[in-house]
């Protein structure tokens, strides 16, 4: 597997004090960072060295796991030291989720870092790290998506580089030889807006009007269920003062769209003019969706109380992940593709669809935020959605993607490649 020019020059001449990889996906810029960290750590300054991201999981997943198939396996992870040793050096291994994390690292001296993701990781904290990177000739390599052009990242690193220690190296699709021409096409269909823009044309962009703006009645919305279903999902967004709103997802992955929201139940305390108790809105649930008995009930993660009254009354629910933008991203994903379509008979969701927009003052302020208005239904579709589907790329269990980075993994298996030489399975699309 070759290297493209920007892979190389990127490897070559990552030499700052800050070295930011950054832009669109499956560009091959994570594969290149760590191809360049593994080169830190054997010619690097003396000293400890530590890896970031946004949490244990994704480390493991984005950095830890590639490393291993990079160099055969020869990384002892220590899960309770959060910790490993390659080439007699000891890398610790530090989640940032919030800004209490700089915690973890002050009185700390490191050799180098590697940051996965930077977009994701606290501003205190990553300034905190740039300190304890006190050792002569320290290096921090850190990828990154684009994100809002106000991001702390863009506005005070990326856009001063030529006043600071910083080197910025841009990649795009084509950046990456690894991927075959039919999945960089298809990957382009699977992102509108936005999304488009910061994921494929790797630019920082702020978020402005309508979210699904690529939204049309006439491809999206169908009058009765495309197909029977082989099993049914419920999403809830719970509300007493503010709206409650319940929405049922029909599966069939043999069909297309594989997805359809099919009924809503929806009730507005205030414009009805009473609210109700957990136990009545247990018996509307009953009512409305029971004869369709969903194999899961997915509900908003703050309503506590309510979820033990659906416990009670032998629902079997879960709580739901509230991951906005990856939720609103993963639901934009599944209209583009036609995975997923509204039966017209949704009333309040295709109205809130339609409404959904983007609020201006977080914009500025660097965050990607909907305005927090008529978006009930939506969060009860994103609830269910997300939580379930989430972690796939498409319904299928086992996704054009993940077939991809498997046939390389064996690939790279029978043939392993040296520790800091260039061919190997194609971990670029990483």
């Amino acid at each position: 597997m070759h290297l493209s020019n920007k892979q190389i020059e990127a490897y070559m001449e990552s030499n700052a004090r800050i070295n930011i990889f950054e832009g669109s996906v499956r560009s091959g810029k994570s594969f290149i960072a760590l191809k360049r960290f593994l080169k830190e750590l054997q010619q690097g300054p003396p000293g400890e060295y530590i890896v970031c991201g946004k949490n244990e999981g994704t480390i493991i997943r984005n950095v830890i796991d590639p490393l291993q198939q990079m160099t055969g396996g020869i990384i002892k992870y220590n899960r309770g030291l959060r910790e490993f040793h390659m080439f007699d050096r000891k890398i610790y291994v530090i989640g940032a989720n919030d800004e209490r994390a700089e915690g973890k690292i002050r009185g700390a001296t490191f050799a180098g870092a590697l940051v996965d993701e930077i977009t994701l990781i606290p501003e205190g904290f990553f300034r905190m790290l740039l300190s304890r990177l006190s050792i002569e000739n320290a290096k921090l390599i850190g990828t990154t998506n684009p994100d809002s052009p106000y991001h702390w990242i863009k506005a005070d690193f990326i856009d001063k580089s030529e006043e600071l220690d910083i080197k910025v190296f841009s990649f795009r699709l084509e950046d990456n030889p690894s991927l075959p021409s039919e999945y960089v096409k298809n990957l382009k269909k699977e992102y509108q807006g936005l999304w488009y823009k910061r994921f494929i044309e790797g630019s920082w962009v702020l978020a402005e009007g309508s979210i699904f703006d690529f939204f049309d009645e006439k491809y999206h919305v169908v009058k009765n269920a495309p197909t029977y279903a082989k099993y049914y999902l419920l999403g809830i967004d719970y509300g007493t003062t503010n709206p409650f709103a319940a929405v049922l997802v029909g599966v069939n992955d043999d069909n297309h769209p594989a997805l359809w929201i099919e009924k809503e139940f929806y009730w507005d305390s205030k414009r009805m003019g009473r609210q109700k108790t957990d136990m009545e809105y247990a018996l509307d649930l009953q009512r409305e969706f029971g004869a369709y008995s969903p194999r899961l009930v997915y509900l908003d993660p703050s309503a506590a109380s309510f979820h033990m009254e659906l416990k009670r009354q032998k629902w079997a629910v879960k709580q739901a992940k509230n991951d906005v933008l990856d939720g609103i991203r993963f639901m934009s994903d599944l209209f583009t593709r036609g995975d997923l379509a509204i039966c017209k008979g949704c009333s309040n969701l295709i109205r809130e669809i339609e409404s959904y927009v983007w609020d201006p003052k977080s914009a500025k302020l660097g965050e990607d935020k909907p305005i927090k208005e008529r978006d009930h239904a939506i969060d009860a579709s994103r609830y269910v959605l997300f939580t379930h589907f989430g972690a796939k790329s498409t319904i299928k269990e086992t996704s054009q993607e993940e077939r991809l980075i498997e046939q390389n993994k064996r690939q790279w298996l029978k043939n392993p490649m040296a520790v800091t030489g260039f061919s190997g399975p194609g971990w670029q699309s990483i």
